[in-house]
């Protein structure tokens, strides 16, 4: 249980400390102040690692960025249009944010306008967890009983829900990603009925931002329940354009090896074969996602899956040596199919040989460039791979006549 009256001088800076205090020395120099608030703080109250760091300033952004150049502080302005900035000091950055109020927004884009007061400025957060303060002078403070909420394990809205819903639809998003790296926290009902009432509009935001908030989401420690929620509440369908296929992963030894995979191959589990385009449509892949997606939805057939399962599992390892851990996982979970801890153990740790013969050296031999060369290449690699990545030394690579 965290008492309301905590006091914050353990609070773990880390290499940021030096950074965040001069921030804040400067801001009160200049009759302002500056206080850590979001994640790290609500990180360090639940005593989870504390990584990124941000910090609220009472004065109007483009006022001290003014201050900051005549104390020589580097910076970027990453956001200033909402009145956000960077600052970076010895390898250690820190978000700085003017305290703001929402005078417009659509959902997708928010008009700020700078505002000193402190309660103000946690009105138009998302999250009570995510409205605490600490001040330079270690204190806490919590205008939205935040703590509360920690101790509750409730994750609430600030205010109305619908209100902070329609500030910035990702907010949606957002609270099923909370759920997921907070798996014991449960939303309010009248959050969960203003989520689905606005589920449709999750379509307007942008393929980067949705991307991004949904690679959060499924990257969490176990984001499994937080995937069920949302499907029964058709979020996948009516927000993001297609299904999640969840049944697969009912079974305990299913779920496991869902948790073994890394977010894209998560992804890859729970979407069929036919909404993939729906995918690509919605998600903002690089080039590199795009074709790892692709390889992971061309799963392994029955036949290779047995064969991985013999002691002879590098003959189909080599032509599935990319991804291979991923594929075989998939394979398990969507079949209920059994590999052995050190069998998948090997699929992750193994290195594709290096197959020695290459179109050159048929050239040389006396082959011309051209579709036989490429056959004979084909037919050359399959031998040395059935033959255990050796070819006969009677082999003639001369061509025939």
């Amino acid at each position: 249980m965290i008492e309301a009256d905590l006091n914050a001088s353990d609070f773990p800076y880390g290499e940021a400390e030096l950074l965040i205090k001069k921030i804040q020395k400067i801001a009160r120099q200049h009759g302002a102040e500056a206080r850590l608030v979001g994640g790290a703080v609500r990180n360090w109250l639940m005593q989870q690692p504390v990584e990124d760091f941000d910090l609220a300033i009472n004065i109007p952004i483009t006022d001290f960025i003014h201050i900051l150049h005549q104390h020589k502080i580097n910076l970027y302005e990453t956001g200033l249009s909402h009145g956000t900035i960077t600052v970076v000091e010895n390898d250690v950055s820190l978000e700085i944010t003017q305290t703001r109020r929402d005078v417009n927004s659509d959902g997708r884009h928010s008009e700020v306008e700078a505002v000193s007061d402190w309660l103000v400025d946690s009105n138009r957060r998302d999250f009570t967890i995510n409205a605490i303060y600490i001040s330079d002078l270690d204190e806490l403070f919590d205008p939205q009983n935040g703590l509360l909420d920690i101790n509750r394990k409730k994750l609430q809205f600030i205010g109305d829900p619908d209100l902070r819903i329609q500030e910035d639809y990702l907010r949606i998003l957002r609270a099923f990603r909370f759920l997921a790296c907070l798996p014991a926290f449960t939303l309010q009902d009248t959050d969960i009925v203003a989520i689905k009432k606005h589920l449709h509009k999750i379509h307007t935001l942008s393929s980067e931002r949705v991307t991004d908030e949904l690679r959060k989401w499924i990257s969490a420690e176990n984001p499994t329940e937080a995937l069920f929620m949302a499907q029964s509440l058709a979020l996948d369908r009516d927000g993001l354009g297609f299904n999640f296929n969840l049944m697969r992963l009912q079974p305990a030894p299913a779920k496991t090896l869902f948790l073994e995979l890394d977010w894209l191959a998560r992804l890859a589990v729970i979407i069929i074969w036919d909404d993939r385009l729906a995918v690509y449509n919605r998600l903002r892949l690089s080039r590199l996602q795009y074709q790892r997606f692709e390889r992971l939805m061309e799963r392994l057939t029955k036949s290779e899956a047995t064969q991985l399962n013999t002691k002879n599992w590098q003959r189909v390892a080599y032509w599935q040596a990319a991804d291979l851990g991923a594929k075989a996982r998939i394979f398990a979970i969507e079949n209920n199919f059994i590999f052995s801890a050190d069998a998948l153990q090997n699929f992750d740790n193994f290195t594709k040989p290096k197959f020695p013969i290459t179109g050159h050296h048929l050239q040389e031999l006396g082959w011309k460039p051209g579709p036989e060369l490429g056959k004979k290449l084909l037919e050359l690699e399959t031998l040395w791979v059935d033959n255990q990545f050796s070819l006969p030394s009677s082999l003639s690579l001369l061509p025939i006549g």
